[in-house]
């Protein structure tokens, strides 16, 4: 017969993998039917944009180096992320990203703003005059007349399954970032 321990055994590993069974269940249908896409408007106010010039990194004490030019805006946001939200989704985390190409490099993407909402509740942003939070540098240090995009970008984080992306298709908002007045 059976002693006590071989039966928890038995009964365990079939716990397991029955739940196991049910969460790439619960994985596949996720996956599969995705979710929409979000209609959004980002609008930037040009009387904002300011290239400025000042040292950046940690070594911003140091006069021998070079200064960089930081393009510092505000924007507004108006998306409605409802319709991500059904029985699987955790949260979402939303990004504003800038996107341009220079002399050195033909796709640069910088973040400039997110967020993370965590509920149906918070989903529907309408936001106005924020600024970035993060700084907008070039690797060049210094800007030249650039065209830069900005879309909407996010990543819905499921209970169970593998974090899906999507971004704005509708036209991004452009800006030129123009060199600093030294």
């Amino acid at each position: 017969m059976y002693n006590l321990q071989q039966r928890a055994n038995v009964l365990f590993s079939f716990a397991i993998t029955a739940i196991g069974t049910i969460l790439a269940l619960v994985a596949t249908i996720s996956s599969i039917s995705g979710y929409p896409s979000i209609e959004s408007d980002i609008k930037v106010d040009s009387n904002t944009l300011r290239v400025v010039s000042r040292r950046y990194g940690p070594d911003y004490y140091d006069y021998g180096t070079p200064k960089s030019h930081f393009a510092r805006l505000a924007f507004d946001l108006h998306a409605d992320f409802t319709p991500i939200f059904n029985w699987n989704t955790k949260q979402v985390f939303v990004t504003v990203i800038a996107e341009y190409e220079s002399k050195t490099h033909d796709r640069n993407s910088v973040v400039l703003w997110d967020t993370i909402i965590k509920s149906k509740e918070e989903a529907n942003l309408n936001l106005r005059n924020i600024a970035n939070k993060y700084a907008l540098v070039d690797v060049s240090r210094k800007w030249s007349h650039q065209q830069a995009n900005l879309s909407l970008h996010w990543d819905v984080t499921p209970y169970v399954g593998l974090i899906q992306g999507g971004h704005t298709p509708s036209q991004p908002a452009n800006i030129i970032l123009s060199p600093a007045a030294t």
